[in-house]
């Protein structure tokens, strides 16, 4: 016979992908078909079979043992599951499976060995996974909600704390550096039902040139400091995102004009939004307006020019059950769907004023564009 199924595979805790299609998290690996005949089967490890059956979206589940070659199971647990992924479409009599970028070549291996022909396919997973449903936006407006209320709570944070005579901002007796800062943020997530996998970014000067610095070092009054936090919910495995910028205490008339600048580009990204367009062309409504203000595009021509102030990045990307997701706000960004979900942060940095940073998590509609953020976007958290 010469079928063709489909599969994923991974650990559906990491592999959005997979989560995405069975709606079901689990830490061991898992595999996933959908036979020729629109049936699809679901193998995990054997003690999350009766979990699998309440949860999973799958016609039929297994584990390993259901499905074991001729020549009988390997000893390590992932290469069985493999193995028995391949002995089941071979019991399907498939010969050819496409799968997609994230299938870990411990399977792919398996199906080989097996004489399955794979046809890679780019795009699949992709398309799924931008196109938001209504419970999907849901879960984006929530996780951004708590996304907010941290955002709020570090900046006022930052905002409201008082110096010592050097400038060093105080908090409970010490210096409130970035590394207090992103605890403090991983800490509220935590009791808001998110975490912070990949930490959070608390950068100011001189490090806030290198615009994913995460921060380092005691912050000090005067000086902008980005904060950009961007959780997981633990339940719905959604992702917030959400960059804001503080100053304690004065703001110079450089940063000040940065600041402007980066909110006109902001507004101009969020209004760029809407289908059919593509992320280049909102990328460039963007540059134009950073252009505009008199500030550079791209990296600076040399390291040693300590005067450079630009934008070094793209505009935004996806977001959803991962925090970068395709497509980007950026160069050779596609063409944008209806309930797609994206970022919209332009930025100013510079090695000796600071940085300045905004980012919205706008939908794109039917009509145009919704911004999920409601906290303001000013310098002063007082």
């Amino acid at each position: 016979m010469n079928e063709s199924a489909t599969v994923l595979a991974g650990v559906p805790a990491v592999n959005m992908t997979l989560f995405h299609r069975i709606q079901f998290s689990v830490g061991d690996s898992a595999f996933f078909a959908e036979l020729p005949d629109g049936e699809t089967v679901l193998l995990v490890r054997d003690i999350e079979m009766d979990r699998a059956k309440r949860l999973a979206k799958a016609d039929r589940i297994g584990c390993a043992a259901d499905y074991t070659p001729e020549g009988g199971l390997d000893g390590d647990r992932d290469t069985a599951l493999a193995q028995a992924g391949a002995e089941c479409l071979r019991q399907a009599g498939v010969s050819q499976v496409r799968v997609e970028r994230t299938l870990p070549f411990l399977f792919a291996h398996q199906l080989q060995l097996a004489g399955i022909a794979l046809a890679y396919d780019g795009d699949y997973g992709v398309l799924q996974r931008r196109v938001k449903t209504d419970e999907e936006l849901d879960h984006l407006r929530a996780v951004q909600k708590i996304t907010e209320d941290t955002m709020a709570m570090a900046c006022s944070l930052i905002g409201r704390s008082p110096a010592d005579a050097e400038g060093v901002l105080q908090h409970e007796g010490a210096a409130l550096t970035s590394e207090r800062v992103r605890q403090l943020i991983s800490r509220f997530v935590l009791d808001h039902d998110c975490t912070t996998l990949h930490d959070s970014i608390v950068v100011t000067v001189p490090h806030v040139a290198d615009c994913h610095h995460f921060g380092t070092g005691p912050l000090r009054k005067d000086l902008p400091v980005i904060v950009d936090i961007f959780p997981t919910h633990n339940h719905t495995h959604y992702c917030g995102d959400c960059t804001r910028t503080v100053v304690n205490g004065d703001v110079s008339d450089i940063v000040r004009d940065m600041h402007a600048c980066v909110v006109r580009a902001n507004a101009a990204g969020c209004a760029a939004l809407q289908p059919g367009t593509t992320g280049q062309a909102v990328h460039e409504a963007v540059a134009a307006v950073i252009r505009e203000g008199g500030y550079s595009m791209g990296a600076p021509t040399s390291e040693k020019d300590e005067e450079w102030i630009g934008m070094r990045h793209g505009t935004g990307h996806g977001i959803g059950l991962d925090v970068h997701e395709p497509i980007l706000l950026a160069t050779g960004g596609g063409e944008i769907l209806e309930r797609e979900v994206f970022t919209v942060e332009p930025g100013l940095y510079s090695a000796i004023h600071g940085g300045v940073r905004v980012e919205d998590m706008v939908a794109v509609t039917a009509t145009g564009h919704e911004n999920f953020n409601q906290l303001h976007s000013g310098l002063d958290w007082k």
